[in-house]
């Protein structure tokens, strides 16, 4: 019974170093390069920051990217949430709003793009979500005037 038990254990604890993410940095091995903070050129990441590849969903690079990128580092929350009030603004984003707390979220506005970060506290450091997105208006493709309210419907009985 002991046997059967132990495979499975084994089977599992192999798997977790494939949990850790993807450092931000490029990889040094022959395989395919591990995303790079360089695909990034117009947010900071921190040195120490590891994509979670699952989580992360990106499309193009420099500073025409889109998308969700997805990491965590051994930092806190609230030096990441610090790293990003101080430094959105070098890379030409505006802030529009923020809010510290347990989940921490600023939005910032650069040009016809709009960012959201989100940031947490984890058992390991912290977790920081940016969804970067076009704005909507004039030439974005989507309209952005508001929905026409309905009027409520009434009570059917």
């Amino acid at each position: 019974m002991k046997r059967f038990f132990i495979a499975p254990v084994l089977l599992v604890l192999a798997t977790l170093p494939g949990c850790g993410g993807s450092p931000l940095a490029p990889s040094s091995t022959g395989s395919a390069p591990a995303p790079s903070s360089s695909q990034f050129s117009d947010i900071p990441i921190p040195a120490n920051a590891n994509m979670n590849v699952d989580q992360s969903l990106l499309i193009g690079h420099g500073d025409n990217w889109i998308g969700r990128l997805v990491y965590t580092s051994r930092g806190s929350a609230g030096e990441i949430y610090d790293l990003y009030e101080s430094e959105m603004p070098a890379f030409g984003w505006k802030e529009i709003s923020s809010v510290r707390g347990s989940i921490s979220v600023q939005n910032w506005q650069r040009g016809d793009r709009f960012a959201t970060v989100q940031i947490r506290e984890t058992t390991l450091g912290e977790e920081t979500i940016v969804t970067v997105a076009p704005a909507r208006g004039p030439g974005s493709g989507v309209d952005s005037a508001p929905a026409k309210s309905t009027p409520p419907r009434p009570p059917t009985h």
